[in-house]
């Protein structure tokens, strides 16, 4: 693997055979988040959110069907 920074930005080279992929999933996902414009309320307003349409969708399986 070979790595170097230059100016603002490091550049990273390795074989193929040499890489985790869950490596590349975290650098995709610093690169993503880094271009988001949304703040921490809005992304704990949606996490919140999936986490509630989550529960109606799947509270059955918990609860069982006399949960209504």
């Amino acid at each position: 693997m070979i790595s170097k920074m230059e100016d603002k930005k490091i550049h990273i080279v390795f074989d193929i055979g040499e890489y985790e992929p869950e490596v590349m999933d975290f650098l995709t996902l610093l690169d993503i988040t880094s271009k988001s414009k949304a703040s921490d309320e809005d992304i704990d307003e949606l996490a919140e959110e999936i986490k509630q349409k989550w529960w109606e969708d799947n509270k059955e399986s918990f609860l069982g069907e006399s949960c209504n």
